[in-house]
Order: C-alpha cells, then structure tokens, then sequence
C-alpha cells in the first residue's frame, strides 16, 4: 500500500515544501542543499511559496505562452497563446503587480485561458510583470478559494529558475544512498499520443508553441512523477516522449494497478483524457548502473 497510497494523495495535489522532508546522504542531501541554494525548478518555487496554480508566460514567436506550469492543465496551457497586444491592452499602468477577482470586471477578459473545469471555478487571479532574459515575462498564480488572497510581489521573482525543467534534472551514477543489494523494477511511461490527444481541440499557430505547449505539459507530467515516485525511486523523462520509472525494491507492484493509479494521477492534468499515457515493463535488474542506464 506505500507507493500507492502515495500516489494518491500526490493526486489531490497535496501541499509539501522540499525542506519538510527528512535529511538524507549521498544523492537526497544533495537534492536538498541545491533547493536551500535556490530552487532548482519552477514546480519547486512554486510549491515552496504554497501555490497550487501558477505559470510563466514567455515569448515564443512573437507571442505570449505558458512555457513553465505548475496546478496548470494541460487544455489551459495550450489555451494560453496571446499576443503582445492583449497584454500591454490589459496591464498597461506603470504597476508590476496586478490583482484580479470575480468581482472586478477585468477579471473576465482572462477567462479565454482557462480549460472548462478551472474557467468555473476559479476566484482570484494576480500577474507580476518582470524581465526574464532581457525580454518582458508574465508570471500568473490563481485560486480557486474565494476567501484566500493571493500574496506575491516582484522580488518573488528573483528566485525563479526557468532554465532548469523538471524533466531535465540530472542523474548520478555514482552519487546514491540506494542499497547495492536492491531490486530495481523498470518502466516506460509514453506520454505523446494522450498529451496531444488532451490538447487536439485547441488551434495552435505554428510548430514553434506547438512543442512549447507539449514542453510545458511533459515537464508538469515529470514533476508530478516525480512526487509520486520519491527516492530511493528514480524518475527521468527521456527524448521524444516518456517518462523513464525506476522502482526500488517493489517487486510485488502489480503493473495494472500501478496503470490505474498513474492515470488517477494525471487526469485533472491532462482533462480527463480518453487515451491514457501507457506504462509497459522494461524488466527487473540488481545492477544499479544499469538500471541508471535505462534512465538516461
């Protein structure tokens, strides 16, 4: 029941900040001295200032589009694209730090972003302008709790990194606290035809935020794994598509229920998808340098 019920609560998007977490040696210590440092993702900033729903618009193109998502399905993030236009239209004063809820007015020209189910429910809504790369980027946080403020300032986004992604993050062969005496079970998960299928509806302009969108998605899908699947399990997102899974002594895992869970894991992400991302068995090994060179 461990890992299970593990992924089940990270379904309901539990809140929990990295540093709540037990210290450890070898590769956990030094995952968490490198997000006491700074943080190394957009998912992990976002989660240690206890946002549920956050994204990055960025220029891709010529046009704004969410290009790191945190709480962000997968429907909203490709719903995102917005020209220059609309933005200097909607936040034009000198002010970088913009505050919206559903009793003003200007909170509904917003409404076009959202996917169905977060357009009825959402309350608040707040945007900081700032620069990210000599090029202006709009950080957007919303909620769906009518009675929580959302408290965010432009020194907030100082301590954004959106050059790391989740699914990037490197492994160590060597550097590892993980038994030499284990049992790694391996798994493919293969994400593209659910993630396109999850966003067929929505016209994209061209090939170029086409494969942001699909970016943003797969990164916001390695996250997720990856708090579904904490160390001394390994998870890696490997080129074009997948997400690499390696267990560590759990050999009992049934690999339908562990299906069944990852899709309980991943529906509000990817809207209730009618194709699920599809796990298949890569085989079991004690090698641990090999089970690191089927991540990688």
């Amino acid at each position: 029941m461990g890992l299970l019920s593990h992924i089940s609560k990270s379904s309901a998007r539990k809140k929990e900040t990295v540093v709540s977490k037990k210290s450890g040696t070898g590769l956990l210590a030094r995952a968490q001295k490198s997000v006491a440092d700074s943080y190394s993702t957009f998912q992990q900033w976002a989660k240690s200032y206890g946002f549920e729903h956050c994204g990055v618009f960025t220029l891709v193109h010529g046009m704004y589009v969410i290009s790191h998502a945190y709480g962000i399905d997968s429907q909203t993030i490709a719903n995102s694209v917005s020209s220059k236009d609309f933005w200097s239209g909607t936040l034009d004063s000198k002010e970088t730090v913009f505050n919206y809820s559903k009793d003003d007015q200007d909170f509904y020209d917003f409404l076009q972003f959202f996917s169905f189910d977060i357009k009825n429910e959402i309350c608040h809504i707040s945007f900081v302008k700032f620069n990210q790369g000599g090029e202006q980027a709009i950080l957007m946080i919303f909620n769906m709790d009518s009675s929580k403020k959302i408290n965010i300032s432009l020194s907030d986004t100082a301590k954004l990194n959106l050059s790391e992604r989740a699914k990037n993050l490197s492994l160590s062969k060597k550097d590892t606290d993980v038994s030499k005496n284990a049992e790694f079970q391996m798994f493919t998960l293969s994400l593209s035809e659910s993630v396109e299928s999850s966003i067929k509806s929505v016209q994209l302009p061209e090939r170029s935020i086409y494969n942001c969108v699909l970016e943003c998605i797969y990164d916001e899908i390695t996250d997720l794994m990856s708090d579904a699947f904490p160390l001394p399990d390994i998870v890696a997102f490997a080129e074009p598509a997948s997400v690499k899974i390696v267990l560590t002594n759990k050999s009992s895992i049934d690999e339908l229920l562990l299906q069944s869970h990852i899709n309980l894991l991943l529906t509000d992400l990817l809207c209730k998808p009618s194709v699920f991302p599809l796990l298949t068995t890569a085989g079991k090994t004690r090698n641990f340098e090999q089970a690191i060179d089927f991540l990688n």
